[in-house]
């Protein structure tokens, strides 16, 4: 098959969007696709957007041009004339946004880790939007959904607020778990040394996130220190965002601040950071995916999060880590550590549970495989289908 690769930016930089677009890439590769690379744009939005969006940001509203018509119309227009010539079997966007623009005479797919519905309300970045922009959203979402042959989301959450909120054909809707980006070429017998070299004598929780508040990084600290006053050697370290003022006198916080993945020293120091953490510990008040879970599980790392949007795609209740409601406070969480952790014996099994969960669903291999799959599946049933019955 050759597909070519449509994005706004660089997809091959393992630096955008969490390295999701670039390991893709790298998948569809492997399974033997070729690539006709779409990628980055110079499509820009009319000058009249940029101007809504400041004068929606006086309004204290949140206005953005990544779904303006103007701006879709600029993309596909682009897009068809790179694309003027070239024989491909599919249009393929690791999101939605262009996908309801693309010419009528081409196949196009995508995946997506969220809805606009879902999104809308849920996040905060999400929750003071522009009546204009929810109206531009709604109406692209759709677009995109009713165009596509194929809409892969990693989880039942997101699939579903496809289905329910943007009217999308349960046919052309695929819950196909994403893939790990740090650690998915790890070793069974590397992470199998890093499960039976932690310390039992002490716990070391580790949170990554870039946004210590929507991350619940307030309940983590108080969590920790639920765990100390029991007497518990508890050690936290945290990637991604600076600790707050108030807790940077904490001797046992070590805060290592943003590891980027073009950087392959601070990767080095992330991979040591998973093999020595007992538990990755973000309870994030919402969450779309979160692909740190699956890289958690790539290290054999079980995790403790909120039952929240597409957590549960990735994290199996009691299998591979414990997800607690959102209203549970420091005490449920410090139980819930304590039932993890607490015989030596089960939480390696809870480990090797864990690099397991992540060998058979969450590899990007994986993902590609059963996304070009399913696209065959679908194109069959669409073929049987308009077949004359006699």
């Amino acid at each position: 098959m050759r597909i070519a690769y449509v994005y706004p930016l660089n997809a091959a930089d393992p630096a955008v969007q969490s390295g999701r677009p670039a390991a893709l890439l790298d998948a569809f590769r492997a399974c033997g696709a070729e690539i006709e690379p779409v990628f980055p744009l110079r499509a820009r939005p009319p000058r009249l957007a940029a101007a809504k969006k400041l004068i929606y940001r006086l309004a204290f509203r949140v206005h953005r041009s990544d779904r303006d018509p103007g701006y879709l119309a600029r993309a596909a227009g682009e897009i068809e004339q790179r694309l003027r010539g070239v024989d491909c079997d599919l249009v393929f966007s690791p999101g939605s946004e262009l996908v309801g623009s693309i010419s009528r005479a081409r196949r196009v797919a995508f995946c997506a880790d969220a809805t606009f519905a879902g999104m809308h309300g849920y996040y905060e970045d999400f929750s003071r939007l522009s009546h204009e922009y929810v109206r531009m959203g709604y109406a692209q979402e759709r677009s995109a959904l009713h165009r596509a042959e194929l809409a892969a989301y990693p989880s039942e959450w997101a699939a579903r607020t496809a289905i329910e909120q943007h009217a999308a054909d349960p046919r052309r809707v695929a819950v196909i778990p994403f893939g790990a980006n740090l650690g998915r070429h790890n070793k069974p017998g590397t992470v199998e040394s890093w499960i039976t070299n932690r310390p039992v004598n002490r716990l070391r929780l580790l949170f990554v996130g870039r946004d210590w508040r929507r991350k619940g990084g307030d309940l983590v600290i108080a969590t920790a220190r639920a765990l100390r006053d029991r007497g518990l050697e508890i050690g936290l370290d945290v990637v991604g965002c600076p600790v707050p003022a108030q807790y940077g006198d904490l001797p046992w916080v070590t805060a290592h601040g943003r590891l980027t993945a073009s950087d392959a020293q601070a990767m080095r120091t992330l991979t040591r950071l998973y093999a020595e953490a007992h538990l990755l510990f973000v309870p994030s008040r919402a969450e779309a995916f979160g692909l740190i879970y699956a890289e958690a599980h790539a290290h054999g790392v079980p995790v403790l999060a909120t039952d929240t949007g597409g957590i549960p795609g990735i994290v199996r209740n009691h299998e591979t880590g414990r997800l607690l409601p959102l209203s549970s406070g420091a005490e449920d969480f410090a139980q819930a550590i304590l039932e993890l952790c607490g015989d030596v014996e089960d939480y390696r099994d809870l480990c090797r549970r864990c690099y397991a969960s992540f060998a058979a669903n969450h590899n990007w291999n994986e993902f590609a495989g059963r996304f070009l799959d399913r696209l065959q599946e679908n194109a069959a049933e669409q073929r049987s289908r308009a077949m004359p019955a006699y």
